[in-house]
């Protein structure tokens, strides 16, 4: 995958349960816009028992880690004992953690991780906050009204309980950070008995270990990447999510991405899969 000029090497690992559908357009968006990087693309399995096992098998460009004991009742934990678990064994200069509904759209898509990650040593972890992918309107009304709460709880003088903590570590379905400091550190991306996840743990030992954290801004994130949050609720009937309306939702997101015409080019683009 990578010429003898592509450096520094790059470990991207991706956890997967059963999402073959996901998984697919996410490693087939990874080959095709990746070929400017030196890349080593690890997925850990967590126990799949479909025919999805057998594809991940198929490709011959991935290192798949198989833990047949894992299973979709040790979610979402597994997600984070899965990087754990790769940290030790990827060849990586760098490790990228993503999520299994996450699609590259360009082949810089990597180049506003390396330009902040290349700020100093002590950066040793970057990438963007949320991503959203939803209808135009719903969106609209979601600004309008997080913007209207916003000034009544100024009016009001009251401020959001660990409102200094939005948008200032990455979130964790694409993130990169310097592999060598986790391991020289023993750093986990395991919550522990931390309350917020998507990241925050990591960069918050990070932080303690005198480490800094950078946030990529949204809008070179999302020209890059599109993030399905939940996207695998949709697919896997074992986790649907626990409100109805934001099941349907999830649903109503996975179908309008299936629908776009690159994404239904890279679903007929099985050359991706050969070797």
């Amino acid at each position: 995958m990578a010429s003898e000029k592509k450096t520094p090497q790059i470990t991207i690992c991706i956890p997967h349960w059963q999402v073959r559908g996901l998984m697919t357009l996410c490693l087939r968006s990874i080959r095709k816009h990746s070929q400017k990087y030196n890349l080593e693309i690890i997925v850990v399995d967590n126990g799949s028992r479909d025919a999805s096992l057998d594809y991940l098998r198929s490709l011959s460009w991935i290192r798949l880690i198989e833990r047949p004991h894992e299973s979709f009742a040790n979610w979402p934990e597994n997600v984070f004992t899965a990087w754990d678990h790769a940290l030790p064994l990827a060849r990586g200069e760098f490790f990228v953690t993503m999520h299994s509904d996450v699609l590259v759209k360009r082949d810089d898509w990597l180049d506003p991780f390396l330009r902040e990650i290349a700020a100093g040593p002590l950066v040793a972890g970057v990438g963007g906050w949320k991503l959203t992918l939803e209808s135009p309107l719903y969106a609209l009304q979601k600004q309008v009204f997080g913007t209207a709460v916003a000034g009544i709880k100024r009016l009001l003088g009251r401020r959001q309980r660990s409102s200094w903590k939005t948008g200032h570590y990455p979130r964790d379905y694409c993130a990169l950070y310097r592999r060598e400091v986790l391991l020289q550190y023993g750093l986990s991306f395991c919550p522990g008995s931390e309350s917020i996840t998507g990241g925050y743990p990591i960069a918050r030992r990070l932080w303690t270990s005198g480490f800094e954290t950078r946030v990529i801004p949204t809008g070179e994130i999302a020209s890059r990447l599109v993030h399905i949050a939940h996207g695998t609720a949709a697919l896997a009937a074992e986790k649907p999510l626990n409100h109805k309306s934001a099941q349907s939702k999830v649903e109503q997101r996975v179908a309008r991405l299936f629908a776009e015409p690159w994404v239904q080019q890279l679903r007929d683009e099985h050359i991706l899969d050969a070797a």
